[in-house]
């Protein structure tokens, strides 16, 4: 089993390989974005050629912001895919809507980045449907699911109820014909998207690990029955200040945490104080090592080897790498 934590600048994009199998949680920006000219970053789908992917069992998508959707088009344009899983299930087409926002996308940042995801969104569904492959819209469950032999997976997020009126909000303002009302209907739903992320608890054997997506809200809640423990926590929302919901660390009890940001620390992502929070909790916990990290920064704790940046999780500071690094000039698809 390998887990695998991409650097794709401000944004997310998990792969797990187990053999002959692969999931894949969301893809990081789009292809062109400006965070790949950055050294050390990948796009997902090179990082899928290089690991000579065959094959995909399961792409989930958390949530439709662009830094987690946007790199799953080029994945669905060149892999064969077995299942796409995603927080709510969209009906109609976005295209007018990113019509309508385009002329204030200059002025506004968010919405900018919000019609980026629904511009990626939209050539993904193109590229998911010429393959014949089916969008299933999932929701939290209330026990693991296998995903392939040896390989059990958990979903926390929206109920069904909140799912469909979601999908509601949604189709409302794609199909909105004045444009000021769609735009504001846009902003309006962006605003609440983190808290409607898909997030999962994968579980390997005896070994499990909690990847949350962008959902920072309402861990108190969910962490009160039958929550499970994990080795690894990656905290949600990047690791800004409202990434690291104490109940969430209470109930999974992590030896290892785990930021995706890039080494700018982009919306003060894997902020100091989090940072800070993680080492106070597993000095407190007596753990041996300090295993806290970022993506985009893991040059500052192992440094680099051959010119090429090394990943999160199956290195030792000190220790030669050994495994598949992130970024490799030569690579080619």
């Amino acid at each position: 089993m390998e887990l695998y934590f991409l650097s794709v600048g401000y944004g997310e994009a998990i792969v797990l390989l187990d053999g002959t199998h692969c999931l894949v949680i969301d893809g990081g920006a789009g292809g062109d974005d400006l965070a790949y000219q950055a050294e050390g970053t990948i796009r997902l789908v090179d990082f899928l050629h290089q690991k000579q992917v065959q094959q995909i069992d399961c792409i989930l998508c958390t949530h439709l912001h662009n830094d987690h959707v946007g790199g799953l088009a080029d994945v669905a344009e060149q892999f064969p895919i077995r299942q796409f899983w995603i927080n709510f299930l969209p009906e109609e087409s976005a295209e007018a809507a990113i019509l309508a926002a385009a002329p204030e996308c200059a002025a506004d940042l968010s919405l900018r980045l919000f019609t980026q995801g629904l511009r990626e969104f939209e050539r993904l569904r193109r590229a998911l449907t010429a393959h014949g492959i089916s969008m299933r819209e999932r929701t939290q469950t209330e026990a693991y699911e296998p995903l392939w032999p040896g390989c059990e997976i958990r979903l926390f997020g929206m109920t069904t109820e909140q799912a469909a009126k979601r999908r509601k909000e949604y189709n409302t303002f794609c199909t909105l014909n004045d444009p000021q009302a769609q735009r504001d209907a846009m902003r309006r739903f962006d605003r609440v998207e983190n808290t409607c992320s898909l997030a999962c608890s994968l579980k390997m054997d005896n070994w499990c690990a909690m990847l949350t997506g962008d959902l920072c809200s309402g861990w108190e809640a969910r962490c009160q029955t039958d929550f499970p423990s994990a080795a690894l926590l990656k905290l949600t929302h990047h690791g800004q200040k409202d990434g690291m919901p104490q109940a969430l660390v209470e109930a999974c009890d992590p030896s290892v945490f785990l930021m995706c940001a890039d080494a700018e620390r982009t919306f003060q992502s894997a902020c100091d104080a989090v940072k800070t929070r993680a080492r106070g909790y597993l000095q407190e916990k007596e753990r041996q090592t300090q295993h806290i990290y970022t993506t985009g920064r893991l040059v500052e704790q192992f440094g680099e080897q051959d010119g090429m940046q090394p990943c999160a999780l199956c290195c030792t500071a000190g220790d030669p790498i050994t495994c598949t690094a992130y970024y490799a000039k030569d690579v080619k698809g």
